[in-house]
């Protein structure tokens, strides 16, 4: 299977304890990586992703739900000030953006509030193609990110990072398990999307505990036919 770095490393990874134990015979092998891999061509029998999906051939299961914040480390606020509205980002603020290795595109920065969504595109300074190095340039005062929560807790918990704009989070961030819709679905396979769908929605909720009450995502099917959008 594959997953993105975040994904990997502050939600499944430390939750496989609990599933090898329950399942000592099933084995895993796992490639982390942010590119969008290609299931029939690398022989994959199902990956992790994120964003909205379209229809095609590949079978989605809804996972759960992430939260997106945005934050800087404290000296960079310092520096640059804190920012009270999204708007302030487009003078005088350094953004760091997530790059789409598929495209090469950054992803815009989107914020939504009592008085409707904002979209900040281009602009940054720099732009990364990598969740954990994402994140990394963030802690070491390069600017502005969005991220998911569960990625920036350990930084917010010590101080390292700092969320701005509480206000104006963008909606929730879902999450799928998706495999081609011609695999064969084993019993081991089903077995850890089972288990997946059973553990995933704490985990990508997990550090942050005051989640907006009204936060909407556009509704998943639990199960159908989708293509993952680059």
């Amino acid at each position: 299977m594959d997953v993105g770095g975040s994904t990997a490393r502050d939600v499944l990874v430390p939750a496989l304890p609990a599933f090898m134990a329950r399942y000592p015979d099933i084995r895993i092998e796992l490639g982390v990586s942010d590119r969008p891999v290609n299931l029939i061509g690398e022989n994959a029998d199902c990956v992790i992703r994120g964003g909205p999906l379209d229809d095609s051939s590949l079978v989605a299961r809804h996972v759960g739900d992430a939260t997106l914040i945005t934050c800087a480390s404290p000296g960079y606020l310092k520096a640059h000030g804190v920012p009270a509205y999204p708007e302030e980002l487009r003078n005088g603020h350094r953004l760091v953006s997530y790059v789409l290795s598929s495209t090469g595109r950054a992803v815009p920065f989107r914020f939504r509030g009592d008085a409707g969504s904002v979209e900040i595109k281009g602009g940054h300074r720099l732009g990364i193609n990598e969740s954990n190095a994402h994140l990394a340039a963030a802690i070491a005062g390069l600017g502005l990110v969005q991220t998911f929560s569960y990625a920036a807790a350990p930084a917010l918990a010590s101080g390292a990072l700092v969320e701005v704009l509480r206000a104006w989070r963008p909606a929730l961030y879902p999450f799928h398990v998706v495999y081609p819709h011609n695999r064969h679905v084993t019993h081991r396979l089903r077995v850890f999307i089972d288990w997946l769908a059973e553990m995933m929605p704490g985990l990508l909720a997990a550090g942050f505990q005051e989640l907006d009450t009204d936060a909407r995502v556009e509704k998943p099917a639990t199960t159908g036919r989708y293509r993952v959008r680059a």
